[in-house]
């Protein structure tokens, strides 16, 4: 059990240096701040848009789910399914609005 704590610590310890170090080459290379211009903040907006309706699609068919009692789902699961889901198409349609260009 006490094995189990120290592991559990050192990922932490792990995690928290590298999430250090990662900040601390941002800030070393955007000291101005990072370029944002209208288009920047725009399509930022409409990929969290997009992923705030995609997350919402997703809550309204796992309530389905639960309902006609399809698959039996602990909350633990729902929330991980939701949280990967919210950051994987935030970023992921920011990304393919990025390359494809400008939002009409």
């Amino acid at each position: 059990m006490i094995e189990e704590y120290e592991q559990i610590g050192i990922s932490l310890v792990n995690i928290g240096t590298i999430a250090i170090f990662i900040t601390f080459i941002k800030a070393k290379r955007y000291r101005n701040g990072p370029v944002k211009d209208e288009r920047t903040i725009k399509i930022g907006a409409y990929g969290l848009s997009y992923s705030w309706l995609i997350t919402f699609i997703l809550i309204s068919l796992l309530f389905w789910v639960d309902n006609f009692e399809i698959v039996m789902l602990t909350v633990k699961e729902v929330l991980a399914i939701l949280m990967v889901t919210m950051i994987v198409t935030a970023k992921g349609i920011q990304w393919y609005l990025f390359r494809k260009g400008d939002i009409e």
